[in-house]
């Protein structure tokens, strides 16, 4: 187990049966940092404008190019606000525990600079323990458990938000190693430390390399060209003719726009099931009660 997780660990299991002496100062500077989550989610301007920065060029470059054109992207439901608004919160929360559980945070919210492909960008990481930067994510329970508690090259894997990107600019941009992913389980307050394994040494390259063909084709223009497909859709394992959106494009924001009106939500066509799962369609030529989206 990391020694990071275990002094979180000990503090918050002593704090269960005990009460436990924080400094005034980490009190006050977490409550500053709550008005400032609750101020830039409600009532900072927000500049309308698209801008590449180091948090969110890893993503899809499809997903980009969507956002730089000022797609029309799906409202987000109501809840939206208050999701974003936690993960603040709980991020704000973890450096104020990590600070009374003992650990030294040497630097935390810096922002750094970087040039790639001629484009200067900027990012402010999270945290810098014992010199390397680390970065905080509140999960849900799904991704604690299938995405991060798999290991760093789970992430690497399929990094549709771009989260390895984004942790090597920052090492990159500062000149320490990047230490990997503090993440905290947002449903049941579990913690767990994804590290970036030393023995790995080419996953900084290749990140870096994705940052620079995404910037190059975001500033030259470059044609927009779908980089998923939709899939083959199974029931019982036996395939059933029609194809859905693959997880990636079902989470997007820009599926609408970017596979158009043969796109429908619909629940799985061959179940029989009283609650079904829902899928988005692209393809259908085995309908259920009439859905069909296929050309004649």
């Amino acid at each position: 187990m990391h020694l990071l997780l275990i002094k979180i660990q000990e503090l918050l299991a002593r704090s269960g049966k005990e009460r436990v002496d924080i400094s005034e100062d980490i009190i006050e500077e977490f409550g500053e940092a709550c008005k400032q989550a609750f101020r830039k989610q409600f009532t900072e301007q927000r500049d309308p404008n698209f801008s590449i920065r180091m948090s969110g060029i890893g993503k899809p470059l499809c997903q980009l190019q969507m956002e730089k054109q000022n797609t029309s992207a799906e409202e987000p439901p109501y809840n939206f606000k208050m999701r974003v608004l936690f993960g603040d919160l709980i991020e704000a929360s973890a450096i104020a525990i990590m600070k009374a559980a003992g650990i030294k945070i040497q630097s935390e919210q810096q922002e750094v600079h970087n040039e790639i492909a001629g484009v200067k960008i900027k990012g402010t990481y999270d945290v810098e323990i014992d010199g390397k930067i680390f970065d905080i994510k509140s999960a849900s329970p799904w991704a604690y458990d299938n995405k991060f508690a798999k290991g760093f090259e789970n992430v690497e894997e399929e990094d549709s938000f771009g989260y390895v990107v984004q942790g090597s600019l920052y090492s990159d941009s500062s000149g320490k190693p990047f230490g990997g992913w503090i993440v905290i389980n947002k449903s049941t307050g579990e913690w767990q430390i994804v590290e970036t394994p030393t023995y790995k040494e080419d996953y900084k390259v290749k990140a870096l390399k994705t940052a620079e063909n995404n910037i190059d084709a975001l500033v030259n223009n470059k044609p927009f060209e779908r980089c998923f497909e939709d899939i083959p859709e199974t029931f019982n394992k036996v395939s059933t003719g029609n194809k859905v959106l693959n997880t990636i494009c079902s989470f997007c924001s820009y599926k609408k726009a970017c596979w158009g009106e043969e796109l429908q939500y619909l629940p799985q066509q061959q179940s029989k099931a009283k609650s079904p799962r829902w899928f988005w369609y692209t393809k259908i030529v085995n309908p259920k009660e009439g859905n069909s989206n296929e050309k004649e």
